[in-house]
C-alpha cells in the first residue's frame, strides 16, 4: 500500500462511518423508542363526529414522551410469555392484541411508564401540525392501514411513515387503549386533563385496519369494558417528561 492510499484511507473510513450512522437513523435503529411531545396547546375533539367528540376545546399539556410504535407482540411476550397471538396480528413486530386494559396498564407500569391520557394520545396523533389524521389532513390509504377486509389483519408497528412527532400508526392498524375512563367532555379549556376518577368503560382511540376513515380520525373516541380483548385492539405507553428526567 503506497503513502497516498494510507493518507486517504482514514478519510474514507470517516465517510463510511457517517453514512452508516445516517442509515441507522433513517431505519430508526439509533432513535429513542419514545418520542418527545413538547409542552403545548391544541384543539381536542372533532366537529364531524358524534356528541362524544364535542365540544371541541383548547387543551394544554406539559411535555411528555410516548412510544413511537404500538407495543409489538415480541415486546409484550417478553413480559407475558404465555400470551396467545391473534391470527390477525401474528408476526413478531405486529402490534400485540387480545390484551385487556388491565394487562396493557400492567405492561406499561413494568417499564416505569403508563398508558397515555386521552388528551396525550390525541395531541401525539395530530402531530405538531394539528392534523385530522396522524398522516395528514386527508384520508390516504398509502399512508396508513385502514379500510381493509377483516381478514387482511394488522401490519408491523414500523410500517408507513411517522408523523411530525416521529410517531407511527396512530391512525389505523389497531385501536389503542388509553388511560381515561369514558365520560362526556367538559366545557371550556383544560390543562393536563385526566378524565373522570371512575367509570364503567375505558377509552380507546385510533381505529383499526378494517375501519373506515371516519374511525381513524385523530379526534374520534370509542369506549369498551376494560376487560374486553379484541383482535384489533392494542396499546402504547407514555410517561411525563418530568418523570422520565427523574429516573
Amino acid at each position: 500500500m503506497d503513502y497516498g492510499t494510507l493518507r486517504i484511507l482514514p478519510l474514507l473510513m470517516m465517510v463510511v462511518s457517517a453514512a452508516g450512522a445516517q442509515a441507522g437513523d433513517a431505519a430508526g435503529l439509533n432513535k429513542d423508542p419514545m418520542a418527545l411531545v413538547p409542552a403545548g396547546e391544541f384543539l381536542m375533539g372533532a366537529r364531524q363526529g358524534t356528541q362524544a367528540e364535542l365540544p371541541v376545546r383548547k387543551v394544554r399539556l406539559d411535555a411528555y414522551y410516548i412510544d413511537r410504535y404500538e407495543t409489538s407482540a415480541r415486546e409484550y411476550e417478553a413480559f407475558q410469555p404465555s400470551r396467545a397471538r391473534s391470527d390477525r396480528s401474528a408476526c413478531d413486530e405486529c402490534p400485540v392484541t387480545l390484551v385487556n386494559w388491565m394487562e396493557a396498564d400492567a405492561y406499561c407500569k413494568s417499564r416505569g411508564a403508563r398508558l397515555p391520557t386521552e388528551a396525550e394520545w390525541e395531541r401525539a396523533a395530530r402531530g405538531p401540525e394539528g392534523n385530522d389524521y396522524s398522516f395528514g389532513r386527508q384520508p390516504d390509504k398509502t399512508k396508513a392501514r385502514f379500510g381493509e377486509p377483516f381478514a387482511a389483519g394488522a401490519v408491523p408497528v414500523n410500517a408507513h411513515e411517522p408523523n411530525g412527532f416521529g410517531i407511527y400508526n396512530m391512525s389505523g392498524n389497531v385501536w389503542e387503549w388509553v388511560g381515561d375512563w369514558f365520560a362526556p367532555y367538559p366545557k371550556g379549556p383544560s390543562v393536563n386533563p385526566l378524565g373522570p376518577a371512575s367509570g364503567s368503560e375505558r377509552v380507546l382511540r385510533g381505529g383499526s385496519w378494517y375501519n373506515a376513515e371516519y374511525y381513524i380520525n385523530a379526534g374520534m373516541r370509542f369506549h369498551l369494558d376494560p376487560a374486553a380483548r379484541l383482535n384489533s385492539l392494542g396499546f402504547r405507553c407514555a410517561v411525563s417528561a418530568k418523570e422520565r428526567a427523574g429516573k
